[in-house]
């Protein structure tokens, strides 16, 4: 598929409720009209807004008319402000939260279906920001940590959450245990739709082929129709 079925990625920058900046990029699909589906992409502890793996992200998703949101967190090793030392889930889940208030404020967003992805160490985030927000229309949990923190009960936070979350796990995985996730269903229960694995990936997705296996999961997941009313 051609560059130009695409918009430009656009940047842009807000101001967290700590005073610090926020820097990103916001991918929708070409023309002015509403869009039904939004992603929230979050990279993990270390990485950034351009890792490899959420540009295929957004040009699969871009693809399917769906608008992709990425971000560098503050306190990370991206654009945004702060150092990667003060990094914690609650400091990063504050800034997907004011994240989430900027994207809600853009006229083609506003009423669109807004989901959460979070790779790594924002596994946790996206939980903590998934109980918060009602709103969040799903979450999906790539190759993610989700009880390495003391900041927060994570089995209680959890159960607060009402999206449904999508686990997808890295096959070769040798920095995250699908413990890790196993701990989530148990804890989550019928909130976990999927558990999915993309065969041969390592943690970071770079292995041929494996993040366009990832966004390609992730496509279909999103897009599913919902279950029809009184299915088991």
């Amino acid at each position: 598929m051609s560059a130009g079925r695409f918009a430009t990625a656009q940047p842009f920058t807000i101001t967290n409720r700590h005073g610090r900046r926020i820097v990103g990029l916001l991918d929708a699909p070409p023309g002015t009209a509403p869009v039904a589906r939004t992603l929230v992409l979050c990279h993990g502890y270390g990485g950034d807004k351009d890792g490899r793996y959420l540009r295929q992200i957004a040009a699969t998703l871009l693809a399917a008319d769906v608008a992709v949101v990425r971000f560098d967190f503050t306190n990370g090793a991206g654009e945004s402000d702060g150092a990667l030392g003060g990094a914690s889930v609650g400091g990063y889940a504050d800034d997907l939260d004011d994240l989430l208030d900027f994207v809600r404020r853009q006229p083609r967003l506003r009423e669109s279906a807004i989901a959460i992805g979070g790779h790594s160490y924002a596994g946790m985030v996206v939980i903590v920001v998934g109980a918060r927000r009602p709103d969040i229309a799903a979450i999906f949990f790539l190759a993610a940590v989700f009880d390495r923190t003391a900041e927060f009960d994570m089995a209680a936070t959890a159960r607060a959450v009402a999206a449904p979350i999508t686990i997808i796990l890295a096959d070769a995985d040798r920095e995250v245990p699908a413990a890790q996730a196993d701990t989530l269903v148990r804890v989550a229960g019928n909130r976990v739709v999927a558990r999915l694995s993309i065969p041969g990936a390592d943690h970071n997705f770079t292995a041929p082929g494996s993040a366009l296996a990832l966004a390609g999961a992730i496509r279909e997941q999103l897009l599913a129709p919902p279950p029809a009313s009184g299915s088991s």
